[in-house]
């Protein structure tokens, strides 16, 4: 009986992102001949103040609860990213799944002085329209926006970027990724003992893998932070861990 809920459930689940999101994100692309990024990336220009990530952080959530609904991160993760960020005030930052920088920004906008926080972007277009809201948030000093993937950049972070150890990472990039590339994180000896790793939709969609991981491993300590996709009513989580192991 159960499995029956479950599967109505997900049934339900996937009617609605397909008729709310991709569909209406289909026929709004081909009404106005430009896509999603692209009017979120003019509104804030039109909206927001330059140079102030706070008003272009705002200019976002606004967008995103006023227009229309993106994969970017949502209030609650903010709200819990700042805090986190702030608490730890870390200088070295890697993200693994950039989209268009609401994230980026949410982080970059909470490290100290000095601080530095590298972003990775698959799609290319995807991350011209980050560069430009980086811009436009006045963080290009802060900010690197890297279009690629996650395991090819993590290979040259010592090399290309002159990263020793990092003190803080997001992980919102592909689900069936996440753990692959933090065991390539740990591999190339990238995490320090108290390094924080935070990781979003570790429940909807999921990474089961991941959070059996960092849940079980004895090198990290890890809590979850819940909260409701109020477009889906499904539950979701952060899952923040600490690193634990050896430098």
């Amino acid at each position: 009986m159960w499995s029956m809920l479950k599967n109505v459930a997900s049934v339900k689940v996937f009617y609605l992102v397909f008729t709310r999101i991709i569909l209406a994100t289909f026929w709004r692309n081909l009404w106005y001949w430009n896509t999603l990024e692209d009017r979120l990336l003019a509104y804030v220009k039109k909206t927001a103040v330059e140079g102030d990530p706070a008003s272009v952080l705002a200019a976002f959530e606004k967008y995103i609860q006023n227009y229309e609904w993106t994969i970017a991160i949502k209030s609650a993760q903010k709200q819990k990213t700042e805090e986190v960020v702030k608490k730890a005030a870390p200088k070295i930052c890697f993200e693994m799944g950039c989209y268009v920088g609401l994230s980026a920004i949410t982080v970059a906008s909470q490290i100290p002085p000095g601080g530095r926080l590298i972003t990775v972007e698959y799609v290319p277009k995807t991350a011209d329209v980050a560069r430009e809201l980086v811009h436009f948030a006045g963080l290009d000093q802060v900010i690197t926006v890297v279009t690629g993937t996650a395991e090819d950049t993590i290979k040259v972070l010592r090399s290309e970027y002159h990263v020793d150890k990092l003190d803080f990472v997001f992980v919102d990039h592909c689900k069936w990724q996440y753990l692959p590339d933090l065991k390539l994180l740990e591999k190339e000896r990238l995490l320090r003992k108290g390094t924080i790793i935070m990781a979003d939709d570790t429940l909807w969609p999921g990474a089961p893998d991941y959070l059996e991981y960092v849940e079980n491993d004895p090198r990290y300590q890890t809590e979850r932070f819940y909260r409701t996709v109020p477009m889906f009513n499904v539950r979701d989580a952060l899952a923040i861990s600490v690193y634990t192991g050896d430098d």
